[in-house]
């Protein structure tokens, strides 16, 4: 029998399915590794991914749909935010322009800039307080623009550049010709925080009306006789040149330029667009539009009265209209002294001397004199007395909140207006029908409108080089 060999060692063993299986679940330490790292740099790339599109959705959102969305509605028109946003940018660089030129103005004098403009520096330092203002501003805007619409009022780019050569001319000191821009009865002002705010007025009554003051004679008070004249050789008399007159198409030429220059700037300054600095122009020119129409039937004439008075206050010792209410004590002692005065009077007293010695309003020192007014500028018991008394009756005593009131009426007469009177009643009557649309708008704001306001240009950046915070 013959004998198997053993050369070569033992047979190799088969590879059957269940080894591939155990080889595919214990990798070495090595594969393992290399497939983790790949996991990780995957989910890295996603994640890297979704921070990109976050991104670009977030920029988005800021550059394009919130800028879209309205900051406030009036009657269901929208302002956008991107709109406001850029009023404010210019609102603010052109207060600190104002600011800039009162400085150079004054020779860089702090407390005189402080004096005129300490209000706006700090209004420039809280960006919310002229977001607020602007947006008040641009609410008043929509309501004119869409009354104007209801009436039919309309405003073409003339009336704007007029409006744009106005401002201009201001800046320069020129004077636009009449000719080719005429005058407007507003005024246009294109910030609405001027560096000099105006202040409101309330309804006068008798205690502040002014009445003319007699104009002093010059009196000559030099030394009679003639005076020792020095001889002097006889000089040629020198001929003053005539001030050099632009022509009018001059002015505009130069209007025009600097309006562009004042684009520019802006644009440069703020990033804000020639038609935007232009629509506050428009403004300017629409309001004048709305009234002119609207007070293009207001009477050029109107029943005055003129009277006097003699006013005994229920507190003497305080200025009429800035007292507390009366005591019952008070009323009676004031009344008591008014009855006194009417009885001196009909006894023959001269009214001017006892409204000089007696009377607590100012015009005592006239001698009660008011002069001509209308009697609408009176409170309602001193406004009917001065309609029904007879022309030359000493009336009175009669009450207001003042106190009481000796009266005599000189006359009463259907007067012309005077041109700054027949101004006041036209903006009182804008004013009035302004406040009106103003009172019945549906205004709703966004209830986080504080939170877009603009804080650029920032204050460092405006004015930080000439008035830094200290």
């Amino acid at each position: 029998m013959t004998k198997k060999g053993t050369v070569g060692g033992p047979r190799a063993r088969r590879i059957t399915e269940a080894d591939v299986k155990r080889r595919r679940q214990y990798k070495s330490r090595a594969e393992r590794d290399r497939l983790w790292q790949r996991r990780v740099l995957f989910a890295t790339i996603g994640l890297v991914a979704l921070s990109v599109l976050v991104l670009i959705a977030a920029l988005f959102y800021e550059q394009v749909i919130r800028p879209s969305e309205a900051i406030s509605t009036v009657n269901g028109e929208e302002i956008k935010t991107r709109d406001f946003q850029n009023r404010v940018r210019l609102i603010r660089w052109l207060t600190a322009e104002q600011i800039r030129e009162l400085y150079f103005l004054t020779g860089g004098n702090v407390d005189t800039i402080q004096q005129y403009a300490g209000q706006q520096i700090n209004d420039l330092r809280r960006p919310q307080i002229i977001g607020s203002q602007v947006l008040d501003e641009m609410e008043e805007e929509m309501i004119l623009k869409q009354a104007a619409k209801e009436l039919g009022v309309t405003v073409d780019e003339a009336a704007v550049d007029e409006q744009v050569n106005r401002y201009m001319a201001q800046r320069l000191g020129l004077t636009v010709p009449s000719d080719e821009t005429p005058t407007p009865t507003l005024t246009p002002t294109i910030t609405p925080t001027p560096l000099v705010s105006p202040t409101p007025s309330s309804t006068p009554v008798p205690t502040e009306t002014p009445t003319p003051v007699p104009t002093a004679t010059l009196v000559n008070t030099a030394t009679p006789g003639p005076s020792p004249t020095p001889t002097v050789p006889p000089t040629e008399t020198p001929i003053p040149s005539p001030t050099p007159t632009l022509e009018p198409s001059v002015v505009v030429a130069t209007l025009q330029s600097e309006a562009g220059d004042f684009y520019k700037k802006a644009q440069d300054a703020v990033d804000v667009s020639r038609s935007a600095v232009r629509e506050l122009f428009y403004y300017d020119a629409l309001r004048t539009a709305l009234l002119e129409e609207l007070t293009k039937d207001l009477p050029q004439e109107e029943l005055q009265v003129n009277a006097r008075h003699i006013l005994i206050s229920f507190n003497p010792d305080l200025p009429p209209g800035q007292a507390p209410p009366p005591t019952d004590e008070q009323k009676a002692a004031a009344l008591a002294r008014a009855e006194a005065v009417m009885q001196a009077l009909q006894d023959g007293e001269p009214f001017a001397d006892l409204a000089k010695a007696m009377s607590n309003d100012s015009s005592a020192t006239h001698g009660g004199e008011l002069g001509w007014a209308s009697p609408d500028k009176y409170v309602a018991a001193f406004k009917d007395a001065v309609l029904n008394a007879a022309i030359g009756e000493i009336v009175g005593p009669i009450e207001t909140e003042y106190g009481y009131h000796i009266i005599q009426v000189h006359g009463r007469e259907v007067r012309p207006l005077t041109p700054g009177e027949l101004s006041t009643r036209r903006q009182q009557k804008y004013q009035t029908w302004l406040d009106e649309r103003k009172a019945a708008a549906q205004i709703k704001r966004r209830s986080d409108w504080l939170e877009r306001v603009p804080e650029d240009p920032s204050y460092n950046r405006l004015l930080g080089d000439i008035l830094p915070i200290g």
